[in-house]
């Protein structure tokens, strides 16, 4: 699929179908179920392909993550994990399309506490490798804004749909 290893266990395919207020929206899919996980803010694409990897326990957390609060007792590890079955096969993984975007993701390692892997834009074939789930968003984000750009009005119209995103906009400070 899109030039990933066949035999990734934890490809996800990203569907954004909308993005607004610098969120995205649409599904994630992978081969462990026949039914989508809903996206309807950027940060349940993180959380989904997390809790997907601790499923498969690949790839393997090399840092427990950290909490406010009461700390829990940590899981100890399972001798027999139960066997995660696929539910879908990679050719029908790849059918699977946004309609703002599409994204292959590829999580390699879970180091640093964040992740390290690589990332296909689908309906341009770009790929990029990213150094952290931050680095994996932001990537995903360049994507979708160059297909807005793509989409937007000619330069003699205002543009009402887009707002511009102050915090993009480059700003001269006095030193």
């Amino acid at each position: 699929m899109e030039g990933f290893h066949s035999g990734a266990p934890n490809l996800c395919r990203v569907c954004v179908d909308a993005w607004a207020g610098g969120e995205a929206t649409g599904r994630l899919y992978h081969c462990y179920s026949k039914q989508p996980e809903p996206i309807g803010r950027t940060s349940d694409v993180l959380d989904s392909i997390d809790r997907l990897c601790d499923r498969l326990n690949y790839p393997a957390r090399t840092q427990q993550p950290r909490r406010f609060g009461p700390q829990r007792p940590r899981p100890q590890p399972q001798t027999t994990q139960k066997k995660v079955e696929p539910q879908m096969t990679r050719e029908e993984l790849a059918e699977q399309k946004g309609k703002m975007a599409t994204f292959v993701v590829h999580v390699m390692y879970r180091q640093h506490s964040t992740w390290q892997g690589s990332v296909t834009w689908a309906e341009t074939g770009e790929k990029a490798n990213f150094r952290s789930a931050l680095e994996l968003i932001k990537l995903m984000d360049s994507a979708v804004d160059e297909t807005l750009e793509d989409e937007s009005p000619p330069q003699d119209q205002p543009n009402l749909a887009r707002p511009k995103n102050p915090v993009r906009e480059e700003t001269d400070y006095e030193t």
